[in-house]
């Protein structure tokens, strides 16, 4: 322990009234250990002295043993003015997780300066692996969870991502232990070189990246129950099998974006933050008059799909989306960590191409370039596309509804 640190302790037990025979017996409790992280931050503190706790009761006596709780107990209120036992009711209030990767969604923003939605997606991964990994987080050793601990939860608990998004959850993680190291708390290397120990996430594997001939021709017999969730669920498919869309580009897709007239589909929110307007399939357009016809709620305003059955006046999300085609892909035994939504979509551009387009019509279906390089193009491709795609009929019944029937 830093003669600072040793200095600020024996004055603060010295306050409290303790005996000088305490006063050092607690003091060599703490400089027998680890150097205390140097933070105010309970929660970094908690760690530092559940470790410590479980380290002193292999090879103490059970008087000792007491003496060392009460060292460490001292300690960790002098440092955040709260007693162990009441922050672990605060804790517990919680779920246990919520404290640690609320400072860990501190670090991402603050001190590596991630955007929001990278640093959610990072406590959000994260916090999956744990609540396999680690059931209990108090008085976990993290220098026991090591690459394989990683590379068996994938395995085992997410076989449905895609490569993309096992390299995502694997940075996460990753970026979680660099955290706890950034705090002082001892964790294994290998967790460290996750990226560069573990090939099955390269993007030079030979995973798969379309869908068999055998796994579309599941997804495409598969019959849909006639409920509101249902027609939904069957259209977002189309979405993804007839139109190649991103999941993002499917949640944000509104009611106003379905040119019934004109029998194409503009998409609006995309990555490439460039528009474009793709021609409906019969496929596609019946499925989708029949979810806004029968299914949409008429209250959820402009965003074209809903959350849940219970939830059905709220947009859905992209994670929404997402579920919806891994539910889809469970049901039809469809496994693997490749078979993510994004694998639809390279399924439909790999169809395009194969049937005789070429790869700049292929490339503006699915969004690979910007309006301003393409704009010259793009009137045109709509009409490539039709041969493509068997037009959406220009019916009297659906051209009725330019804005929705309520």
């Amino acid at each position: 322990m830093k003669q600072e640190t040793n200095n600020q302790f024996h004055a603060y037990l010295k306050d409290q009234g303790h005996k000088n025979s305490t006063i050092a017996g607690y003091i060599r409790t703490i400089c027998d250990l680890e150097e205390p992280p140097d933070t105010t931050d309970p929660l970094i503190l908690l760690m530092y002295v559940d470790q410590a706790i479980k380290l002193k009761k292999q090879s103490l006596s059970h008087a000792n043993f007491a003496s060392a709780q009460a060292s460490l107990g001292s300690f960790f209120f002098m440092r955040t003015g709260i007693r162990v036992r009441d922050f672990r009711k605060q804790c517990a209030a919680k779920d246990q997780y919520d404290p640690l990767m609320e400072q860990y969604a501190s670090y991402c923003r603050d001190f590596l300066h991630l955007s929001e939605p990278v640093t959610l997606a990072a406590v959000r991964e994260t916090k999956k692996f744990l609540k396999i990994v680690v059931p209990d987080i108090h008085g976990i050793e993290w220098t026991s969870i090591t690459a394989n601990d990683v590379i068996n939860y994938l395995s085992k608990e997410r076989n449905d991502l895609c490569t993309a998004s096992i390299g995502t959850t694997v940075t996460a993680i990753r970026r979680f232990f660099r955290f706890l190291q950034h705090h002082d708390i001892v964790v294994h290397t290998s967790v460290l070189n996750l990226p560069l120990s573990v090939p099955a996430w390269s993007k030079g594997s030979s995973l798969p990246i379309t869908l068999t001939k055998d796994e579309q021709s599941r997804l495409a017999n598969y019959s849909f129950p006639s409920t509101p969730t249902g027609l939904r669920d069957h259209s977002i498919l189309l979405c993804f099998t007839e139109l190649g869309l991103r999941c993002s580009e499917v949640a944000n897709l509104q009611i106003g974006d379905i040119e019934w007239s004109r029998g194409t589909v503009i998409v609006r929110k995309t990555k490439t933050h460039a528009e474009r307007e793709l021609p409906m399939s019969v496929k596609l357009g019946k499925a989708l008059e029949d979810y806004v016809l029968h299914a949409r709620p008429i209250s959820l305003g402009s965003p074209l799909y809903f959350k849940s059955a219970k939830r059905m006046l709220e947009p859905a999300s992209t994670d929404n989306v997402r579920s919806v085609i891994r539910r889809l892909y469970r049901k039809v035994g469809i496994t693997g960590w490749h078979v993510g939504t994004h694998a639809l979509r390279r399924t439909v551009g790999s169809h395009l191409y194969n049937a005789g387009n070429d790869l700049k019509t292929v490339a503006d279906l699915l969004g690979h370039t910007s309006v301003s390089t393409t704009k010259a193009y793009v009137r045109i491709d709509v009409e490539l596309l039709r041969e493509v795609a068997s037009s959406w009929p220009r019916r009297e019944s659906v051209c009725a509804i330019k804005s929705p029937p309520w």
